[in-house]
C-alpha cells in the first residue's frame, strides 16, 4: 500500500517537472527545453543532431550547443523533452510549458528543415515574451502553430483587456454625446 502511494507519488512529481532525458537520448527535431532562474520559466528549441540546437531569443534565431542551451551561469541545467498530444486534462494540471495538446505531424526532416530555414533567414519575427517566445518557435517548427503554454493565460488576458477597453471607450464616447 505505501509502495503504491509512493508510485502514484512519483508519476505525479514525473508528470509535473516534464520528461527528463539524457543528452545521448536524443534525436535529431527532438523539441527540448531547460528550466531557467530556479524553474521560474523554461527555455525551449529544436535539436537538430551533433549536439546543436536551433532556438529563439531576444537577438533573433540562433544555433548553439547544447552544454551553451543549457548553461546559465556556471550550472548546466538537464534537458527536459516536451510532449505533444496529450489529453486536455493532463496539459491543464501538468505545469505549463511542457506539454500541449496539438498533434505532432511532421516528419523529423520537415521539423529540421523548418527550423534551419527560420535560422538562416532568421525570420521568426521579433522577439515577445508574451506572443513570440522561444516555445512559439519550437511549437511552430513541430506543429506549423505558433503557441506558448507558458504565456498563454497571459495573451488571453491582454486580449481581454484590449476588448474591455475598447468597450469602455465606446461607451464613454456615447455618453459624451449625449
Amino acid at each position: 500500500m505505501v509502495a503504491q502511494i509512493i508510485g502514484e507519488l512519483f508519476a505525479v512529481f514525473v508528470l509535473w517537472s516534464g520528461n527528463v532525458i539524457r543528452q545521448e537520448e536524443l534525436n535529431p527535431a527532438t523539441h527540448i527545453y531547460t528550466y531557467r532562474q530556479s524553474g521560474l520559466y523554461s527555455h525551449h528549441g529544436i535539436y537538430i543532431g551533433e549536439d546543436n540546437i536551433i532556438h529563439f531569443t531576444r537577438t533573433g534565431v540562433n544555433k548553439t550547443s547544447l552544454d551553451s542551451f543549457r548553461r546559465e551561469g556556471e550550472k548546466l541545467h538537464s534537458l527536459h523533452s516536451y510532449a505533444y498530444g496529450r489529453p486536455l486534462l493532463e496539459y491543464w494540471l501538468m505545469r505549463w510549458g511542457t506539454r500541449t495538446t496539438l498533434p505532432d505531424a511532421k516528419l523529423p526532416e520537415e521539423v529540421i528543415n523548418k527550423a534551419w530555414e527560420l535560422y538562416e533567414g532568421n525570420s521568426f519575427g521579433k522577439y515577445d515574451l508574451i506572443n513570440n517566445n522561444c516555445e512559439h518557435f519550437a511549437v511552430f517548427c513541430r506543429t506549423g502553430v505558433r503557441a506558448s503554454a507558458q504565456t498563454a493565460l497571459v495573451s488571453i488576458g491582454q486580449h481581454r483587456a484590449k476588448e474591455v477597453k475598447e468597450w469602455i471607450m465606446k461607451l464613454l464616447h456615447r455618453i459624451k454625446l449625449k
